[in-house]
């Protein structure tokens, strides 16, 4: 199958939530974490509405490439 790092064997778990699955894909830095989660759930929490959520995805994007550029400096 092409496209294997794509998928994950969770056959062990009874459930997966968005920590399992940033876990699963090794996704360690925080910036990184916080889009994913802010995207896996946009506007599904009820406290906020979808674009805010992307937003706030995007802006951690953001401050995640600016971090690169500090690190760079």
């Amino acid at each position: 199958m092409s496209h294997n790092h794509y998928f994950k064997d969770v056959s062990r778990l009874d459930s997966v939530d968005v920590y399992r699955v940033l876990e699963l894909f090794e996704v360690v830095d925080p910036a990184i974490q916080h889009a994913v989660k802010k995207l896996l759930c946009a506007g599904g929490r009820g406290a906020k509405s979808q674009p805010q959520d992307v937003q706030e995805a995007i802006d951690s994007l953001a401050r995640w490439q600016d971090m690169r550029k500090e690190d760079q400096a």
